[in-house]
Parts: structure tokens; sequence; C-alpha cells
């Protein structure tokens, strides 16, 4: 069995992608048979999580002035396009897609993300640093 490790790349405040939400992302990626997949928010981010967030972002300024439209599901996806496997990006593309009544994640993977997460064999951890600026890793488990 291959391990590979997922990051976010980048600088960032607050980290708003959980290891449940990668996971979920991850779980997406197997059951699709193209590289490309739009699905309902809400099927991978907890119920009232947006809403959260985008009070966050009403309360810091500091935060929200790096995202051009403000909206938590942009937070996500800008994090979503900076997260690599092994030094490699995950997604070729993610953004949202905003309907009348749901947000769509639009991804792309990269072909190299796609293959190796078909690979049912293949396991993946998150690392992030802490507070304390020490790596934290956990082994994602999927659904």
């Amino acid at each position: 069995m291959k391990e590979y490790k997922i990051k976010i790349t980048g600088e960032y405040d607050v980290l708003v992608l959980s290891p449940k939400m990668i996971a979920g992302l991850i779980d997406k990626i197997r059951g699709s048979d193209t590289r490309e997949i739009v699905i309902p928010a809400e099927e991978i981010f907890p119920q009232g999580y947006a809403e959260y967030l985008n009070r966050v972002l009403e309360a810091n300024a500091e935060v929200a002035k790096n995202l051009p439209d403000r909206n938590a599901y942009t937070w996500i996806a800008e994090q979503m396009q900076n997260m690599q496997f092994d030094e490699k990006d995950c997604f070729d593309r993610a953004c949202v897609t905003e309907l009348e009544q749901s947000s769509l994640l639009d991804m792309e993977t990269s072909e190299a993300f796609y293959i190796v997460t078909k690979q049912e064999q293949n396991q993946f951890r998150y690392a992030f640093q802490n507070e304390n600026g020490e790596e934290v890793s956990i082994l994602l488990e999927y659904l």
C-alpha cells in the first residue's frame, strides 16, 4: 500500500478544509468516471459550515480582503486549488458555481491525482502545521 501526503500550500490565517472534508472529496473522486467533477457543496461540507465561514469573513476584514467576492465557498475553493500531494497539484481547477438555491463545486483533478486516487489500495495523510509550528499528520479515512 502506498501512502501520499496531502497538504495545502500558501500562507493562510485559517485553514478551512478539514481532514473529513478532504476525505469526502477523495471519496467523490474515487467514484467519478472523469477528472472533471461537479458536486453540490453540501455533499462535502457540514451543515451550517459555509454560514459560519461567512460570519468569520464579515468579522475579519484582513482575511476577507484576499478574496475577490468575500464568499466562504470561494475561500474553500482557493484552498482546494492549493492542495498538493507529494509536491504535485491535486487540482487543475477548483471553483464554485452559484445557482439559485445551491453552490456547486466545479473541479478538475490533475491527471496524477486522479490516477492515484482511483487506486483503492492507496492512502492519503493530511499534514499541516499547528499553532506551534509543528507538523501534524492525520490519516484520512474514506466514507
